[in-house]
């Protein structure tokens, strides 16, 4: 009878076998967690985007409409403000619709970051109404054809017909109820201190509420994993007027908000040079708003991790940005003041 013979794997070739199956699972595995990375980087990059043009937007919208206050123009038809006692938010001038706070310290009004800016807003606020009756004495209610921006008692109303332009605070709005066909608005002494219009407008007048907004940056109250602080845009608003208005929270992980003014010196409808809020000469004289934003991820250990996504040379207000493992992006933007363009 013959052996049969055998063969098989030898110690070598088994261990040849594990070297290669341990070098091909770990070149997976890295390419695994290379891959997890760049997710995160890339998901935390599209936040970022995302919160910077909402940031922008917000921002745009607003400062464009700065003064607004339907047909005429502040600088060129001064509102008579009539209201008794106005809020400190209420500076309808050339010199108050828009301003700046620079660098604001740690204790504020408004709980904002230290050293970061504020900006103060002022405009008339649409839908407008027209006027429907009364017109025959300057002292008498205002009657309407309708109420679309929600005037309630104690707001403050603009009127105006282009030429001529005041800004009362209500003492009472009727309800219609679809009877009269019109709605009532009072501007007694009681709330103003005069009954008394600077005019008899006409039909061709327009009724509008008032809006003051403060937008800056604070702590949301909110942390990442790791214990650092998120930061929001804030904006608080005053709408219409009656009770005091309320701060609230726009978009998550701004970090810092700096601002500078473009400023006509000569009066020749051109901007002539860039300020700080600190070192406007003349509020009424600023054409552009130049924003620049700081956003930070809400995720930790991003950017700056052994073997992760580097972020170098992110220059922020004339200074680099340090890092805490958190990715970061700034964004940029300049504003026309629509009711100051030549």
């Amino acid at each position: 009878m013959t052996r049969q013979s055998q063969s098989g794997f030898g110690i070598v070739e088994l261990m040849i076998a594990m070297t290669l199956g341990l070098s091909l699972s770990a070149a997976v595995i890295q390419v695994t967690l290379a891959s997890q990375r760049s997710q995160r980087v890339l998901e935390a990059l599209a936040r970022l985007q995302e919160s910077g043009r909402f940031a922008v937007s917000f921002l745009r919208k607003d400062i464009r409409m700065s003064g607004y206050m339907g047909c005429p123009n502040v600088q060129r038809i001064p509102v008579n403000v009539i209201a008794k006692n106005p809020p400190a938010d209420l500076n309808f001038i050339a010199a108050g619709v828009l301003v700046g706070e620079d660098n604001v310290d740690a204790n504020n009004d408004y709980d904002a970051l230290e050293n970061t800016d504020m900006l103060f807003i002022q405009r008339a606020v649409t839908p407008a109404a027209t006027l429907t009756g009364n017109m025959a004495a300057d002292n008498a209610n205002i009657q309407i054809n309708s109420n679309p921006a929600g005037l309630e008692a104690d707001d403050y109303v603009f009127i105006t017909d282009c030429i001529t332009a005041d800004l009362f605070s209500a003492t009472n709005v009727s309800n219609d109820n679809g009877n009269s066909g019109h709605i009532t608005i009072a501007h007694a002494n009681n709330n103003n201190i005069t009954n008394k219009l600077s005019k008899v407008y006409g039909s061709d007048a327009e009724i509008m509420g008032f809006q003051s907004l403060v937008y800056f940056v604070r702590d949301s109250g909110r942390n990442t994993p790791a214990g650092n602080p998120i930061h929001s845009l804030w904006v608080q608003a005053r709408n219409l007027g009656g009770a005091a208005p309320v701060a609230t929270e726009l978009v998550e992980g701004v970090e810092n908000m700096q601002i500078s003014y473009g400023e006509d010196t000569n009066d020749d409808r051109n901007i002539d040079v860039y300020h700080t809020a600190a070192t406007v000469g003349n509020w009424a004289a600023v054409l552009s708003v130049r924003i620049e934003l700081l956003l930070h991820s809400t995720d930790d250990n991003i950017v700056g991790a052994a073997g992760e996504f580097v972020q170098n040379n992110l220059i922020f207000n004339g200074a680099p940005v340090p890092s805490d493992q958190r990715l970061r992006q700034v964004y940029s933007t300049a504003v026309a003041i629509r009711n100051r363009l030549p």
